[in-house]
């Protein structure tokens, strides 16, 4: 019985009124009816027809296994085509916490070069009209942001692919810029310190004091933040992204650690402790490590609570302490120790729980900020040589990279005219 459904449906409230209690009057003549009007299907429409009973069995229960196979293959193209999918993108790492050392990104004679993790097979990167250095990675390994120097002896704050390419100027007409860029965690902002060029006919001296410039490395913009009146360098910004640390300048009541929004609102300060700079936030974002003024002079290095409390100073040793960068998993604080006024000094490694201290020996380094390896291995510093004149060193003519533990020698890479550089972190 096929088409006309009402049949069906006629045939169905019979039986089920019949199981049930007497049917009511009329409704056994309607379904005969329906089932006299019901044209019946052809039986060349039916399997019988075709193939014996046993066979339409047969070929049934292989029509199920067949769309049984087909749902099952069909399921598993499917998980393939997800997996083909996720593999063919570029997997970021996340920006805190140990990931996998990649390229090394490095200035070399005023040109920026990229190089392998161990240092080696260079290749030039970037070269613009001048000098070209600072050149940092960000924290999923895909930009690199840099200072640029321009025809009219101003520097400009780029930033370009990982491979060079789409190098874009962010802001220019800069002067006296911090030696370190700092990435925002989610790698679309910069943050540095710098002074405005005078406009023209403004005498050049005295200097302006260094104001913090926030830029938007997808969009390519940025600007100075927090007003005219806000003066400091290093700005560093939280793990969630959220605040900017700083040091602000100059001597004064102002003087000390203070924080803000990205957007300068919410100016906080965190400690008192005068010509404070360097920060840098633990990976968990619960401390904040910084240099500051110590009792003898130096500069030394202390640790405050991101909200500004526990403030304690962690060195107190002769000659000044400089750049302190966290390990990977925050258990660590590196940082050079200076050893005379020439630019020498010795890698320091602090236990922040235990306040332990490790000294890595086989090579000086200079004052310069140290990194990280992104597994947390190594830490890549720059080999300290008496040079030509002690005072006014800017080059260097190796690189350093150290065992955390001390057990090895570091690994000395020649590098004539290295100035600085940054190590890419990629997915494990």
């Amino acid at each position: 019985m096929t088409a006309p459904i009402d049949a069906d449906r006629t045939m169905l409230d019979y039986f089920v009124a019949r199981s049930t209690s007497r049917a009511p009057d009329g409704l056994l003549d309607s379904a005969l009816t329906a089932i006299d009007s019901t044209r019946q299907r052809p039986a060349w429409r039916s399997v019988g027809w075709w193939v014996s009973p046993a066979s339409a069995d047969q070929f049934a229960w292989h029509g199920r296994r067949v769309a049984l196979v087909a749902v099952v293959g069909l399921l598993i193209a499917m998980v393939a085509a997800l997996a083909v999918l996720s593999t063919s993108g570029h997997h970021l790492p996340p920006p805190f916490g140990p990931a996998r050392p990649g390229s090394i990104v490095m200035e070399i004679g005023g040109d920026i070069y990229l190089a392998g993790p161990d240092g080696g097979n260079r290749i030039k990167l970037y070269a613009g009209a001048h000098w070209d250095g600072h050149a940092t990675f960000s924290p999923d390994g895909t930009k690199i942001a840099f200072e640029s120097a321009l025809d009219d002896k101003s520097t400009a704050l780029m930033v370009m692919g990982a491979d060079g390419t789409g190098p874009t100027t962010l802001i220019s007409g800069l002067a006296g810029v911090d030696d370190v860029i700092a990435w925002s965690p989610d790698s679309r902002r910069v943050a540095i310190g710098a002074r405005p060029v005078p406009d023209p006919g403004t005498p050049m001296f005295p200097y302006s004091e260094s104001r913090i410039i926030v830029g938007d490395a997808e969009h390519g913009t940025a600007s100075f933040v927090g007003g005219s009146d806000l003066f400091g360098n290093d700005p560093r910004w939280s793990p969630d992204g959220s605040v900017l640390v700083f040091g602000r300048c100059c001597s004064g009541p102002s003087d000390g650690l203070w924080s803000m929004r990205p957007d300068g609102s919410d100016q906080r300060r965190l400690s008192s402790v005068t010509h404070a700079g360097a920060p840098a936030w633990s990976p968990d974002g619960t401390q904040i490590a910084f240099l500051g003024d110590g009792v003898d002079g130096d500069s030394d290095l202390y640790l405050v609570g991101a909200d500004g409390s526990g403030e304690r100073k962690v060195t107190d040793d002769p000659g000044d302490e400089s750049f302190p960068v966290w390990s990977p998993d925050g258990t660590k604080l590196v940082f050079p120790r200076m050893l005379d006024q020439y630019n020498k000094a010795e890698l320091h490694i602090l236990d922040v729980t235990g306040g332990r201290v490790v000294v890595l020996h086989g090579k000086n380094v200079t004052y310069d900020q140290p990194v990280w390896s992104p597994d947390g291995a190594h830490i890549l510093a720059y080999a300290y040589s008496q040079p030509d004149n002690p005072q006014h060193a800017s080059e260097y003519d190796a690189l350093a990279i150290f065992d955390v533990t001390d057990r090895s020698k570091p690994v000395v890479v020649q590098v004539a005219g290295l100035r600085t550089a940054s190590w890419q972190r990629l997915a494990p």
